[in-house]
């Protein structure tokens, strides 16, 4: 569930100024999806903090009746090697 998924990510990645997240371009929405574009450094939790750098889209499906958010959907414009092997430590 959503409570699980933010404690573990919480546990998984330090916050800011470790980690950052920044939109680029804009959020677009209708009755169905929102979408929209994101860079973003993460810093991991675990020793000598490595810092790893990735970019893409989030998709987040809507009930349409209610308008509520039914899914989210992350993909990345780089494969996970490739994020990998862009870590840095700090």
């Amino acid at each position: 569930g959503l409570d699980q998924w933010i404690k573990g990510t919480s546990k998984l990645f330090v916050g800011p100024p470790g980690s950052r997240v920044a939109l680029v371009g804009p959020v677009e929405a209708n009755e169905k999806e929102v979408v929209f574009r994101f860079e973003e450094d993460l810093m991991f939790n675990i020793p000598f903090k490595p810092v790893v750098a990735l970019s893409g889209k989030v998709v987040l499906e809507r009930d349409e009746k209610s308008g509520l958010i039914t899914s989210y959907r992350e993909f990345w414009d780089q494969d996970v090697k490739t994020v990998l092997k862009s870590a840095k430590f700090r």
